[in-house]
């Protein structure tokens, strides 16, 4: 059985602060070491659980925080961008039976623990066929796309209503309790570790087989931008439409498109930073 891990850091138990996300601080480093801790949990479970393979994605920010000589070396990982299906690069080259997102968030304009969906200085809010997308969503559907559905969420409180409501076969760890945008009451280390662990083994066992996706093509994107320059830079980017001034469109067949599409425009956001 062939597990896909993705893995973000501002869902990972201990991490609140924006500084914490950021490489080049010494608060970064420590939050590292705890998304490779619970990465590592994820991996563990996943092979107790049955699997006969683990690739892991790193996929927060430069998407190199997972020093690969701290991880289960049973696992195979994927790092490094740019790369066309982002958070879940690695997903098409076979056939996976499952996913598992680790230490992920809420979305762009909702509530929860540094909510954001792929760039939070450029994209204020994102939405498809009508929907508000977070990144639990827009890479569920990317893997419903590919034939591996979800199984398996980590993150804070309200990313678990979240995920209940909408994926309600989908099995969750709450490793925090959101307080603020940048204020939680986290479980240990060792405790949100065991957690992960435990869900990841029981949801290998279980192999279920149910489509995880709120949407399907064709897929209509909405995009809220931070500022009018930003809808004036994705708008050179052809189909891009222009809805009002801090707003744009994007129509396409198929998630992995999308994805890349929404790549693009973070990488163009960089250059108003």
């Amino acid at each position: 059985m062939k597990i896909f891990i993705s893995a973000d850091i501002e869902g990972i138990a201990g991490v609140m602060r924006p500084e914490q996300c950021s490489p080049g601080t010494a608060e970064y480093q420590l939050a590292r070491a705890l998304m490779e801790q619970e990465v590592n949990a994820a991996i563990d479970g996943a092979f107790a659980g049955g699997a006969s393979e683990v690739v892991v994605a790193d996929s927060h920010a430069a998407m190199t925080n997972l020093r690969a000589e701290n991880i289960d070396s049973r696992a195979r990982l994927v790092q490094g961008k740019p790369r066309g299906l982002s958070m879940v690069e690695g997903l098409e080259q076979q056939q996976y039976d499952g996913m598992m997102f680790i230490g992920y968030h809420s979305a762009a304009g909702e509530s929860g623990v540094l909510a954001h969906t792929i760039n939070g200085r450029a994209f204020y809010r994102v939405k498809i066929n009508g929907q508000v997308m977070g990144e639990s969503d827009i890479y569920a559907a990317a893997g419903a796309e590919q034939g591996s559905p979800l199984w398996l969420v980590s993150g804070d409180d309200t990313l678990q209503t979240w995920i209940n409501q909408y994926y309600p076969s989908v099995n969750y760890v709450g490793v925090k309790r959101a307080i603020s945008q940048t204020c939680a009451e986290s479980l240990s280390p060792v405790a949100a570790r065991e957690a992960i662990r435990e869900a990841a083994a029981s949801a290998v066992r279980q192999a279920s087989q149910v489509a995880t996706t709120r949407i399907s093509a064709p897929y209509q994107l909405e995009l809220m931008v931070a500022k009018p320059v930003l809808g004036d830079l994705f708008c050179l980017i052809p189909g891009t439409e222009r809805i009002d001034a801090i707003t744009v469109g994007y129509r396409a067949d198929n998630m992995a498109t999308m994805v890349s599409l929404l790549s693009a425009f973070s990488y163009l956001a960089t250059t108003q930073n």
